[in-house]
């Protein structure tokens, strides 16, 4: 039995995102016999208020499918800004910290960090230094890279920063290991000298869709964010309405740019639209197979910092997708 430190920031019950992955990878481990001990936030993301058993603290110390599960509170997000996000990085950094001077890392053979956020991984292979125990880094997005292409930061002096920072981290790892080979060449850019392994997003099959509908449903289903660009469904959304106002416009979600994409809407007056909230992951397949055309919104040259992992899951549960480029490209 192998002991692990498995550094998470986005963990169980988060069901967008890299949480998912995060957690089937650690659930697997445990089930294969492993003493897999985690650190993560309380679940937040996309909003904290669909997680309300967890935000009072009760549960900072839990046991879930054989994972031990201790969890930090995050800051307030105020927009989801850049400052909002550091802040929230540097908390979690402390905290995890302090995991390699705790009881539980004792005898660690392990320790696995997930990227976002770098400070994980810094904070991990610290862990695994006074642990002495071999370090996996997952990158999941290389934040420099989305910050330079959203506009997030536009500081040369800052993103140097950042970059020197992933330099740092991820040259303590043993091993990294990212989603596709795009990501890959972008580490090595950046200063990455360990060995990196391709290891891409995955998903179980699901049973074909029985139910069927008159009405044909395109759609949308995630996070509302800057990466997802989706003020880029606009001019979509408003030929829909004036040339097949009889088919049906559904964008479930929610995230820091939903409520100015609702107000856009709202002022272009269309009525096939519909807004609605996450399901719960019970009912994840079913709404994905309410859609009977995904769309998969991306920002401009973010391909290779992120991967929209929906993708696996949309094809896994039979239904078509059509990705979208910025409108200012067409």
């Amino acid at each position: 039995m192998t002991k692990i430190a498995y550094f998470s920031p986005y963990f169980w019950p988060e069901a967008i995102g890299s949480a998912p992955y995060c957690t089937d990878v650690a659930r697997r481990l445990a089930e294969e016999g492993h003493d897999v001990n985690v650190w993560a936030f309380r679940p937040y993301y996309p909003r904290a208020d669909l997680f309300p058993e967890w935000q009072d603290g009760a549960r900072d110390e839990e046991t879930f499918d054989g994972l031990k599960i201790t969890r930090v509170s995050p800051g307030k997000r105020k927009g989801g800004g850049f400052a909002a996000r550091l802040n929230n990085d540097l908390r979690y950094f402390l905290h995890s910290v302090k995991a390699a001077f705790s009881p539980r890392t004792n005898g660690v053979d392990c320790v696995v960090a997930y990227v976002p956020s770098m400070f994980c991984a810094i904070a991990a292979a610290a862990v695994a230094r006074v642990r002495g125990a071999k370090l996996i880094v997952v990158v999941h997005d290389i934040e420099s890279g989305l910050a330079r292409s959203l506009g997030i930061v536009r500081h040369g002096f800052i993103l140097s920063a950042m970059q020197a920072l992933e330099r740092f981290g991820l040259n303590r790892a043993d091993r990294v290991v990212v989603l596709t080979s795009g990501m890959k060449d972008e580490l090595c850019a950046i200063g990455c000298k360990q060995p990196i392994d391709v290891m891409p997003i995955w998903s179980e099959i699901y049973p074909p869709h029985a139910g069927t509908s008159e009405t044909v449903t395109i759609g949308y289903s995630g996070n509302f964010g800057k990466k997802q660009a989706l003020d880029q469904l606009l001019p979509l959304i408003d030929m829909i309405c004036k040339q097949r106002p009889d088919l049906r416009v559904l964008l479930r979600g929610d995230g820091s740019e939903k409520s100015a994409l609702v107000a856009a809407v709202q002022a272009m007056g269309v009525t096939n639209v519909t807004f609605a909230d996450l399901v719960p992951q019970e009912q994840f397949v079913d709404a994905l197979q309410e859609i009977d055309i995904h769309l998969v919104p991306q920002a401009l040259n973010v391909a290779n910092y992120a991967l929209p992992s929906k993708l696996i899951s949309i094809m896994a549960a039979g239904r078509p997708t059509t990705r979208l480029r910025p409108r200012w490209l067409r």
